[in-house]
């Protein structure tokens, strides 16, 4: 038993004097960029491979799209529409719709697909505006086919053009959130053309 209390008071002498010494040597680090990490500034040089500094292909700049740059508020929805009259003057504002962007039956099966799936739940899936949100903040969501609900746009539900709906989808309008973030540009030209083919001129929704 005292050769074993031995060995133990002679191993922690020595890990003792081997703590003492003026090694200042931090050690290894086997993982540094897990907790320090090489910065990247804008416009500052690195040392990083295969890194330009060029946005990622595809990208698009805050605020712009490429088939439609019509500001979030009354005017830019009206100039949407593609006229707007303004002091006796009228505005003519266009919708670039994207150049491989073709209507046709898949586009609009696409668009079934993707307002079940993003708009149904609000608007109902005739577009009756019966659908599943029963909150008091939308329970006031119109027909796609209503005929004689004025909208700000001047015109009817029925009567709202491809830039109003796509508007509205992007920025969101009245108690609707904007849905930029959720469905891509594309993705929201299929919505619309879908709307617009069998939403709102389905007679048989009151």
């Amino acid at each position: 038993m005292n050769k074993l209390f031995l060995k133990i008071g002679l191993f922690a002498a020595i890990i003792s004097l081997a703590s003492c010494g003026n090694d200042s040597s931090p050690g290894y680090e086997y993982m540094p960029n897990m907790y320090r990490s090489p910065s990247i500034e804008t416009y500052e040089e690195h040392n990083i491979e295969e890194y330009n500094g060029l946005p990622v292909k595809g990208t698009i700049s805050q605020g712009n799209l490429s088939t439609f740059n019509f500001e979030d508020n009354l005017d830019g929805y009206l100039l949407a529409g593609g006229n707007y009259n303004d002091k006796d003057n009228i505005i003519k504002g266009k919708s670039t719709f994207p150049s491989d962007f073709i209507k046709s039956s898949k586009m609009i099966k696409d668009g079934e697909d993707l307002y079940v799936k993003m708009c149904a739940h609000c608007h109902g899936t005739k577009g009756d505006g019966k659908g599943t949100i029963t909150h008091p903040i939308y329970s006031a969501v119109p027909s796609y086919s209503n005929t004689k609900m004025i909208r700000r746009s001047g015109s009817t539900m029925s009567e709202l053009n491809e830039g109003h709906i796509f508007h509205a989808i992007t920025y969101g309008l009245g108690a609707m959130g904007p849905h930029a973030s959720q469905v891509s540009e594309e993705e929201r030209w299929k919505i619309v053309y879908y709307i617009q083919e069998n939403l709102q001129n389905n007679l048989e929704i009151k």
